[in-house]
């Protein structure tokens, strides 16, 4: 009740003087202490990496005059110390335009919880972000309404940092009914917290386990594995066999074995199979990619898949790394409407491992293409690369069909009807079908094998509508529950590029393709 009073009267006094903050002892002793957050039991040091993401978009944060802290000073010292902090431009506005809309000048992007506090605008847009959400699925929210409310969010995870309510790690009195909140503690000894959670119910093994997950980091330990495959790979050129070659497809089941670990510990940790969000969307298609690459190149004896998937499984992972403001890693609960969903699970990462097929596919068109130019060579069908790319396009086809199918199962299961013309449903049947239509003009001899090639890159563009641009672009449609926002700039980007790469594409085809073509 303190904190909140002295909070509230800065508030109203408007704060003239900024005080210097005190930061805490940087105490690993906590990192293991339970704290109830978001519906499950997590250990501390998992709860402070969540909030430093949530807050700045980052795992540590930069504090004027105290420079780069780690998630757990940052948070053991807004507990301990909370006095000033409130002054700190530690919260993230990433959106340019939402802050010029809201008056704040500059490109500094990130403001202190006083200032963003007063500031009547973003009240308002947050609200009609509140009112379009409640309206329906019909009503979109304005891009600029829904950047607001991610702010208004970040502000009331501040609030309850600061106020002391954030720390619930007292658990309920023994004989309380099942998921009873736990009560905030005030900041104390981790020995002297760990004696008043001595007859909590909780699992010790789970929480040395979720630390382990958080300070291994088996996902980044993935991409470096991958990264490090592809260098040997690379330098091993094309031999058919030796030292370089054979430690290049060790070092990528390494990686994929990490991945496959993390999932597992992440699934068990959480409870819940990994269909909740686009970070462990990502995570999923970067599993998926390396399952194929790896069994393609073991079944055909070829370094090409390894090669193709390498920068796909990298570029995913170390997106997911790096955007925790975008990409939120924290393992939350499902939904209560999604719990228990059998259909929703094996629909979700059937079509979502679909992806990962399509996505090795266009690294295997960039390969294919980018060698036929610089050769001036065509690629007949029968060309062992094409051949590569067509079985890869398969493997999509077949998951995303199977997907498709279970999805409307679902649909049916839930909402008594099996296609609706939801968003989300559509770009997946486009992507459906110009994937087919791809497939059919090569068995009907529309093109060949460069043809091929670069229509899988074409293909992609729709996958990726379908899985970003329905939930962070669009927004809207029955599948309100995966949208977000944040990144558009980076995946219209990435958009624009391939476009651009697809024209040069056609326009410098190699030259006996075009003859052939023309008789």
């Amino acid at each position: 009740m303190r904190r909140l009073l002295f909070l509230f009267c800065l508030l109203a006094v408007g704060a003239p003087v900024r005080a210097d903050v005190t930061l805490a002892d940087n105490d690993s002793s906590y990192d293991s202490l339970p704290i109830q957050h978001r519906g499950r039991v997590k250990p501390f040091f998992g709860f402070t990496q969540e909030m430093a993401a949530s807050l700045t978009g980052r795992t540590t944060v930069s504090v004027p005059e105290h420079g780069r802290l780690s998630s757990r000073q940052f948070i053991l010292s807004l507990w301990q110390h909370p006095e000033g902090w409130e002054e700190e431009p530690v919260i993230l506005i990433d959106n340019a335009a939402l802050r010029k809309e809201i008056g704040l000048e500059g490109k500094e992007r990130f403001h202190s919880f006083t200032r963003l506090s007063t500031l009547s605008r973003l009240n308002q847009l947050a609200a009609d972000a509140d009112a379009a959400r409640a309206s329906g699925t019909a009503t979109p929210v304005p891009p600029l309404a829904s950047a607001a409310q991610t702010v208004r969010m970040r502000l009331a995870i501040f609030s309850s940092l600061l106020s002391g309510d954030a720390f619930r790690m007292i658990p309920p009195p023994v004989g309380s009914r099942p998921g009873a909140a736990w009560a905030p503690a005030a900041f104390q000894s981790a020995e002297s917290l760990r004696n008043l959670q001595s007859r909590g119910e909780f699992s010790s093994t789970k929480l040395q386990a979720e630390s382990l997950y958080f300070n291994f980091h088996p996902f980044r330990w993935a991409w470096v594995a991958w990264l490090l495959s592809a260098v040997c790979l690379l330098l091993a050129g094309h031999a058919a066999s030796g030292f370089g070659r054979r430690l290049g497809w060790l070092l990528a089941l390494a990686g994929f074995l990490l991945l496959v670990g993390g999932f597992s510990l992440r699934v068990w940790l959480a409870g819940r199979p990994p269909v909740t969000n686009m970070y462990e969307s990502i995570l999923w298609v970067a599993f998926g990619t390396s399952l194929f690459a790896l069994f393609f190149s073991v079944r055909h004896r070829s370094q090409a898949y390894l090669l193709a998937a390498s920068p796909v499984v990298i570029l995913a992972l170390i997106a997911s790394d790096l955007q925790p403001a975008v990409l939120d890693p924290a393992m939350n609960p499902l939904v209560p409407v999604l719990r228990s969903n059998f259909w929703l699970t094996v629909h979700v990462l059937t079509v979502t491992l679909s992806y990962g097929a399509f996505a090795l596919a266009t690294a295997l068109g960039h390969f294919l293409v980018i060698g036929a130019i610089r050769k001036n060579a065509p690629l007949p069908n029968d060309d062992p690369g094409v051949m590569h790319l067509y079985r890869a396009l398969q493997i999509g086809i077949l998951l995303l069909a199977t997907g498709v199918i279970l999805g409307g199962v679902w649909a049916n299961y839930s909402w008594g009807r099996f296609w609706d013309w939801d968003p989300k449903e559509t770009w997946s049947l486009v992507a459906l079908l110009s994937y087919l239509v791809l497939l059919h003009g090569r068995l009907a001899g529309w093109f060949t094998g460069y043809g091929l090639a670069v229509g899988s890159i074409a293909g992609f563009l729709t996958i990726l509508m379908a899985w970003y641009g329905v939930n962070f672009v669009l927004g809207k449609g029955l599948h309100s529950y995966g949208f977000g926002s944040g990144g558009q700039s980076y995946v219209a980007a990435f958009a624009l590029a391939e476009v651009v790469f697809i024209l040069f594409a056609l326009l410098r085809r190699p030259r006996a393709v075009s003859a052939r073509a023309s008789t």
